[in-house]
C-alpha cells in the first residue's frame, strides 16, 4: 500500500470514526491534517465522496417530488385501497432498499439516499393518507405523528438530516397547536414565546447528547437547530410592527396562557440538567449563561408584552448572538460556526 493509498484509507475510517461519535470534527480535521490528507489526490477523494453525498440526496428528493407529482395527477382516478397500499409499499421498500445498501453492502451514501426517501414519502403520506380518509390536513397530529415517525429512525439510522427533519415536523407541530389553539386572541401572540423556550431545550438537548458516545454525533445537530429557531424567533420581533400590532390590539399584561410558563420550566430544567452534567469550563458557563438569559427574556416578554422597546432589545440580542457564533467559530476553530454567524449578520442587514 503506498502512501496515497494509506492516507485515502485513513481519511475514510476517520470520517467513520466521527460519523460514530469516536472523536470530534476537531480532532479529525487534527488527524487528516497531520498524516497530509490536505494533497490533492486525497482532498479528491474526499470532495467526491461529498458530491457522492450531495447528489444521492438531491436524487432522493428529485424521486420523491416526481412520485408525488404522479399521484397527484391520477390520484382522484385511482381506488382507495390502491392509494393507501403504494403509499405503504413504497416507504418500506425505499427503507429496506436502505438497510440492505448500508448495512449488507456498505454503500452508505447511496443506501442514506433511499432511506431519506422513504422517510419523505412517509412524511407525503401522511397528508395524502389523511386527504384519502376525510381528514383535516392541516391537523397539528400530522407534525406530531411526523415527528414520532422520523426521531426514532434518525437514531436507529445514525442520521443526522432525518434528525433535522424530526425537529422540524416537531417545531411545526408546536407552532400549528398554539396557532390553532388561541386564534386571533392577545393570547396569540404571547404562544409564539413556546418557539423560544423549544430553541433553547433543543441546544440543551444536544449538550446532553455529549455524555453518551453512542449520540455524540447529534450534538451539533441539535446545537445548529435550536440556534436556528431561536434566531428565527427573535429576527422575527426585530420588527417595530409587531409590537405596535401588539399595542393596537390591548394585549394586557399577564395574559399569556400557561402553556408558555411550562415550556419555559421544561426548557430551565434541561438547561440545568446539562448545566450540572457538562465539564466546569468558561465555554459552558458562557453557554449557559446565554441560555437562561434567552429563556429570563421569554418569560418578561410573555408577562408583559406591551413595550414598543422590545424591538431595540431583540436587534440588540440578534446581532450578540451572530458575533457570539464568530466567535465560538474561531475559538473551536470550526467554520461551520463561523459561516452560520456570518450568514445571520447578513440576514438582519
Amino acid at each position: 500500500m503506498d502512501d496515497n493509498e494509506y492516507r485515502e484509507r485513513l481519511a475514510h475510517d476517520v470520517a467513520g470514526w466521527t460519523r460514530g461519535g469516536l472523536i470530534t470534527p476537531e480532532q479529525e480535521r487534527a488527524i487528516l491534517a497531520r498524516i497530509g490528507a490536505g494533497e490533492p489526490r486525497a482532498v479528491g477523494i474526499l470532495r467526491l465522496g461529498w458530491f457522492v453525498t450531495a447528489i444521492s440526496i438531491v436524487g432522493a428528493l428529485v424521486l420523491a417530488g416526481g412520485v408525488t407529482l404522479l399521484f397527484a395527477t391520477n390520484w382522484e382516478d385511482l381506488p382507495t385501497w390502491f392509494r393507501t397500499s403504494s403509499i405503504i409499499a413504497g416507504m418500506l421498500a425505499s427503507y429496506a432498499a436502505g438497510y440492505a445498501l448500508i448495512y449488507r453492502y456498505d454503500m452508505q451514501r447511496v443506501g442514506s439516499a433511499l432511506f431519506l426517501l422513504g422517510v419523505l414519502l412517509y412524511e407525503v403520506g401522511l397528508f395524502l393518507l389523511a386527504q384519502i380518509y376525510n381528514m383535516p390536513v392541516d391537523s397539528p397530529i400530522l407534525f406530531l405523528l411526523a415527528a414520532i415517525g422520523t426521531l426514532p429512525l434518525a437514531y436507529l439510522f445514525e442520521s443526522r438530516i432525518v434528525l433535522l427533519i424530526g425537529i422540524a415536523n416537531f417545531t411545526g407541530w408546536v407552532i400549528t397547536e398554539m396557532v390553532q389553539r388561541y386564534p386571533d386572541s392577545p393570547k396569540a401572540e404571547a404562544s409564539l414565546v413556546v418557539v423560544a423556550a423549544l430553541g433553547v431545550a433543543y441546544y440543551a438537548i444536544g449538550h446532553l447528547h455529549e455524555l453518551r458516545r453512542a449520540t455524540r454525533a447529534f450534538v451539533d445537530t441539535y446545537a445548529i437547530a435550536g440556534l436556528l429557531v431561536v434566531l428565527g424567533l427573535t429576527y422575527l420581533f426585530t420588527f417595530d410592527e409587531l409590537w405596535s400590532e401588539i399595542l393596537d390590539a390591548g394585549v394586557k399584561s399577564y395574559a399569556a396562557p400557561p402553556a408558555v410558563y411550562a415550556a419555559i420550566a421544561i426548557a430551565g430544567a434541561l438547561v440545568a440538567a446539562q448545566a450540572w452534567l457538562r465539564p466546569r469550563e468558561l465555554e459552558t458557563a458562557i453557554d449557559v449563561a446565554a441560555q437562561v438569559m434567552v429563556l429570563g427574556v421569554a418569560a418578561i416578554v410573555a408577562t408583559w408584552p406591551a413595550w414598543t422597546g422590545y424591538a431595540v432589545v431583540f436587534n440588540a440580542v440578534y446581532f450578540a448572538v451572530a458575533a457570539g457564533l464568530v466567535t465560538r467559530g474561531y475559538l473551536r476553530g470550526d467554520e461551520r460556526y463561523i459561516n452560520l454567524g456570518l450568514l445571520v449578520v447578513g440576514v438582519g442587514l
